[in-house]
């Protein structure tokens, strides 16, 4: 069996000229992807609104031909719209009713004006019957504006977000069984297509429904295209390699967070955003020609002589020597006498599924607490993401400031992964740990004065740390599953970890019942799913394991218990429990198995 670490090891270079040439061009791909991800902090902006009046343009036409006051538009809000002092932090400030207008007619407000009147608080008041009116000194045009997602349908507006969530859960499941199915390259060109015609379906929208599907089939195509490239990146490097080659890719995101703040400081009408950020995607039908599918996974479904082909031209670029008998016993880690049983075992297991993740404890324990520490970063990274504009200033230098600590967090987490003191372990551990302190502390310090600044600080550092251990988890989830299962598995970790995507929008909304609320189940969810990263085992400079068997060895303490695959059985007593257990584990795989979230028997 032609083992790919071997021959990046011994032959092609961990991480040699042709591997670096293909990692920065699918690398690229997380550009336009952080596009798709972050649209709703402008498309989906709230700005102020208030009741569309009756007559309101005849009223402020009078009143600006009376001379009464320059500000026309303003002094019939104050006529005709109820406004109440609100705390914003740091004191109170004047804000009009979002949802309800005095009942008052035109020929009441103009006698109010004839009479010194300025306000008509002992009038009723009703709900907006009119529609509403939108302040648009920022943003030209928005989707809660066009779609009027306010008062009563302002949940619709976390909806569309959590919906685009839904789109990478379902893309998560879709794509890791795709990519193991057809390999990383094909996969990787249907959801690039996917991304280009829903993205720019999505910016001709007429109603709201409309634009919220096609924000979910987006948002599916997008995580595929994101996996099939993260996982074709991670298969192409060698082990000691394989941290400064994932991070990378992850700045990439970094680098399209900060270009999209820039497009939306540009561009403020929602569909021409929209078109701005789809159209680039086209581009990448281009890499059918540019890049070649994964020789780790042709190998691992039997593809040998088409692997050879990439391998020697990865040779030629790299300018090394590949011997003609790349497939002979040198290269093979297997010893020669290898029974056709063994032959048997491994062609099943090439063709794992995502039941052999819980079929045996050792895998499914990693797995389960993957999943858990997948769910939380996402949960925090996107709540923390989508509140940028609650800071305080510009939404748009907010927005470029969160990118901006990205590529510096990506950095901090190459470090830190490859020393030999924290490893990929303790790196997660420590990432979470603070960002979930930070997060709740900063929530509890005063947003005024001398105080501003130690908040916003808690935040950044906050946001710091998850991004960090955000893109750590990717590289320590790839490690830990082997070949056969290693997308399923990166795809299954993802598909649970977008129930934290589809979540943290409408967490967000908890805020009107307690302001801290968001931010407390931020911090405690990260520093738990820190404490649970340390029982999976050290990663650093490992080779991947290439089988299920090796996946289940890998990490389990040695003599404790039965091993079910590898050291010969010696009695029958053995041979039965062995039995007996491989049957029941099976059995409840087989009529238990609902969700992995439940799969622990």
């Amino acid at each position: 069996m032609l083992q790919f670490d071997d021959v990046l090891k011994h032959i092609l270079g961990e991480f040699g000229k042709y591997q670096k040439v293909m990692c920065v061009l699918i690398g690229l791909i997380s550009i336009p992807g952080a596009y798709f991800s972050l649209i709703p902090v402008f498309l989906a902006a709230s700005t102020k609104s208030w009741c569309k009046v009756p007559d309101a343009a005849e009223v402020s036409a009078q009143i600006c031909l009376a001379n009464f006051t320059d500000n026309c538009v303003e002094m019939v809000k104050n006529l005709t719209i109820p406004s109440e002092h609100t705390n914003v932090g740091c004191g109170t400030e004047l804000s009009f009713d979002q949802c309800h207008r005095y009942n008052i007619t035109y020929k009441e407000i103009i006698y109010s004006i004839g009479n010194g009147k300025t306000s008509h608080a002992n009038y009723t008041k009703i709900k907006c019957d009119h529609g509403w009116e939108y302040d648009t000194s920022q943003y030209k045009s928005t989707v809660p504006q066009e779609f009027d997602l306010v008062c009563d349908h302002e949940f619709l507006n976390a909806m569309a977000t959590s919906f685009y969530m839904v789109g990478l859960l379902i893309g998560s499941f879709v794509y890791g069984y795709i990519l193991d199915r057809i390999g990383r390259k094909k996969g990787f060109l249907i959801a690039v297509a996917g991304m280009a015609v829903f993205g720019l379906i999505t910016a001709f929208s007429t109603g709201f429904w409309m634009f919220a599907i096609f924000r979910l089939l987006s948002g599916m195509n997008s995580y595929g295209a994101y996996l099939a490239a993260f996982v074709f990146t991670t298969e192409i490097t060698g082990p000691s390699k394989r941290t400064i080659a994932g991070m990378v890719f992850m700045m990439y995101f970094g680098v399209g967070y900060m270009m999209f703040a820039l497009y939306g400081y540009l561009i403020r009408e929602w569909r021409t955003l929209q078109l701005v950020t789809s159209v680039p995607t086209i581009l990448f039908l281009s890499y059918w020609w540019l890049i070649p599918e994964s020789p780790r996974w042709l190998i691992a479904v039997g593809r040998k002589e088409e692997a050879e082909k990439i391998i020697r031209k990865c040779g030629r670029v790299n300018n090394v020597p590949v011997p003609d008998d790349i497939s002979g016993d040198c290269w093979n880690p297997m010893k020669m006498g290898e029974t056709k049983k063994m032959d048997k075992i491994k062609h099943n297991e090439a063709k794992g599924t995502m039941l052999d993740l819980f079929r045996l404890p050792n895998m499914r324990k990693k797995t389960l607490i993957l999943i858990y520490s997948w769910f939380v970063n996402t949960l925090v990274y996107y709540g923390l993401a989508f509140n940028t504009s609650n800071l305080g200033g510009s939404d748009y230098f907010n927005c470029f400031l969160a990118g901006a600590v990205e590529i510096p967090a990506y950095a901090l987490g190459l470090f830190i992964m490859g020393t030999k003191r924290m490893g990929r372990r303790w790196s997660m551990f420590y990432t979470m740990v603070i960002g979930g302190i930070t997060c709740v502390a900063a929530t509890f310090v005063p947003p005024c004065g001398a105080t501003l600044w130690i908040g916003i600080t808690l935040a950044t550092i906050s946001k710091f740390s998850v991004t960090c251990s955000f893109a750590m988890v990717y590289v320590f989830t790839a490690e830990l599953f082997p070949t056969p299962l290693r997308s399923t598995g990166v795809g299954l970790c993802s598909m649970c970890a977008r129930i934290g995507g589809i979540l943290a929008p409408q967490l967000l909304l908890m805020s009107k019942i307690w302001a801290k609320l968001p931010a407390v189940v931020f911090g405690v969810a990260c520093i738990l799913a820190g404490i649970l990263i340390l029982p999976l085992p050290e990663t650093r400079g490992k080779k991947l394991p290439e089988t299920l068997e090796e996946g289940e060895r890998f990490g389990k303490k040695p003599n404790k218990g039965p091993d079910v695959y590898g050291k010969q059985v010696k009695s029958k007593r053995t041979l039965l429990f062995l039995w007996r257990r491989s049957s029941k584990t099976e059995y409840f795989c087989q009529v238990s198995f609902v969700s992995p979230l439940f799969a622990i028997g």
